[in-house]
């Protein structure tokens, strides 16, 4: 038994190299980046105040405030919609993980209606916040 010993032993490291190889691979894999968002009437001491999900026609800019993880050094947009239709896009820079970020839109004049304000990242939409202006 003693001269198979060797032999025994390479075959058991052999068997444990690919296991290791794909542990690598999976601990390696980034992580799909999430986001927590939400629309209110102000920022203030780098937080939203006012969140809801109705503000009155008066309101005259909103706030869409996003808290991002898992995409240090990319671009997210806030994409801004009354209805179906696209109201303004702003592109925002996201420096580390969890990093946060705002946008603010202008109401304008006959504000009512449903509206929502898409996180986007590379086409796909994180999260999406719907909220009626009244």
């Amino acid at each position: 038994m003693r001269k198979y010993w060797p032999a025994v032993l390479l075959v058991a490291v052999a068997a444990g190299i690919p296991t290791r190889v794909i542990a690598q691979e999976q601990a390696g894999a980034k992580a799909a980046a999430t986001v927590e968002a939400a629309v209110g009437t102000a920022i203030a001491d780098r937080a939203l105040t006012g969140a809801g999900d109705s503000f009155k026609a008066d309101a005259g800019t909103l706030y869409c405030f996003s808290k991002v993880y898992n995409a240090a050094d990319s671009e997210i947009e806030h994409v801004w919609y009354k209805g179906d239709t696209e109201m303004g896009r702003v592109k925002l820079k996201v420096g580390g993980s969890p990093w946060r970020t705002h946008s603010s839109k202008k109401l304008g004049e006959n504000p009512a209606g449903d509206w929502r304000c898409d996180v986007v990242q590379d086409g796909k939409v994180l999260q999406s916040v719907k909220f009626k202006v009244e």
